[in-house]
């Protein structure tokens, strides 16, 4: 069973619960729509329902999913999800909003949960698509530790396939 929250200086990673879905769609700006692919159209009810989905998945054990709370505002700003290993789709998303990029927020969300990870399941590795023109992100993910290990295009969309190992 994994931890329901992960407490770092930066930021807590809670476990996701209805509680969110208001907060969680309202950290849909633009910027993050369109990075992640959020329709710019996409109403709450959808964004319910895709939680909804993933909160079942989270309640099997299929997936690992938190929200990421800004300690200094207390205040949902992103999300991690931890798919089992899926080398066909990724298994990692993740996404925070804009106004709190930078300042290391993401680097220790992602430090908590892969500490979690590898703790409980006994795996030694974790995979990532990321869109090639996501330079942000990449670089994030480089710096974290994870490696380039192929590009390749889905869906007339360019990316790559990272692998970070313990």
């Amino acid at each position: 069973m994994y931890k329901e929250i992960l407490v770092g200086k930066l930021v807590t990673l809670k476990g996701l619960c209805r509680n969110y879905f208001q907060s969680y769609h309202a950290m849909f700006s633009p910027t993050i729509r369109e990075t992640i692919g959020v329709p710019k159209e996409q109403t709450f009810e959808e964004t319910e329902k895709f939680l909804q989905k993933r909160l079942t998945e989270m309640l099997d054990n299929a997936i690992l999913f938190y929200c990421i709370f800004d300690n200094a505002e207390n205040k949902l700003i992103g999300s991690l999800e931890l798919r089992e290993p899926d080398f066909s789709n990724g298994q990692l998303g993740c996404w925070i909003n804009e106004n709190y990029w930078g300042g290391g927020r993401y680097q220790e969300a992602l430090d908590l949960l892969l500490q979690e990870y590898f703790a409980r399941s006994g795996r030694m590795s974790v995979n990532a698509f990321i869109k090639q023109k996501n330079i942000r992100s990449l670089k994030a993910h480089e710096k974290y530790g994870f490696k380039i290990i192929r590009a390749f295009k889905k869906d007339s969309i360019d990316f790559y396939e990272l692998l970070f190992k313990k």
